[in-house]
């Protein structure tokens, strides 16, 4: 298991049980991170959102660059990894600006192009990592039914789901789905 999902793992277990952390970390994720003795390299700053049953996050990757190994890079490679299928367009996206300022424009209507059924009524915004800040989406919440059973242990110790980062697009999330490591 990687150091990244261990990092974030922790991060979205504890905003899932702790609204008001959840609420801190999204309106100031790099003080939140030196709270939590979590160093960053010197420049670079963190910026969460949080998704919900009508909103959902994507991280649009920045140009191509080597980072040194950090909770940054390790947030960095959390943001900018799909693991849907239907979703590896965005991982090349930020070579070809034209391609990314169609799927910024209309980002339902680009995931539809690709197969994706977005649900009645969410909200997709888009978020892009730069060379000095990165975005780490906090995935919806699940209901108390779904996370029941040790879903929040396993978050916690970092186990993420890729499909729960984004379950939400395409209607309500189904834990059920994701098979337990």
């Amino acid at each position: 298991m990687s150091r990244r999902n261990r990092i974030v793992g922790r991060l979205v277990a504890r905003a899932w049980s702790d609204p008001v952390f959840a609420a801190r970390l999204v309106a100031d994720a790099t003080a939140m991170f030196g709270s939590l003795g979590i160093a960053l390299p010197e420049g670079k700053t963190v910026a969460a959102a949080q998704n919900s049953d009508t909103a959902t996050h994507l991280v649009l990757p920045s140009a191509r660059y080597a980072e040194p190994a950090s909770a940054y890079a390790d947030i960095k490679a959390f943001g900018e990894s799909y693991g849907d299928p239907r979703l590896a367009p965005l991982a090349w996206i930020s070579r070809d600006p034209v391609f990314r300022a169609r799927f910024e424009a209309d980002p339902a209507a680009a995931l539809r192009g690709w197969g994706v059924a977005v649900a009645a009524g969410m909200t997709i915004t888009t978020l892009r990592n730069t060379l000095t800040r990165v975005w780490l989406v906090l995935p919806a919440r699940p209901g108390p039914d779904e996370i029941a059973g040790g879903l929040l242990d396993d978050v916690a110790a970092g186990w993420i789901p890729p499909a729960i980062r984004h379950a939400g697009i395409e209607g309500k999330m189904r834990l059920d789905r994701f098979a337990r490591p």
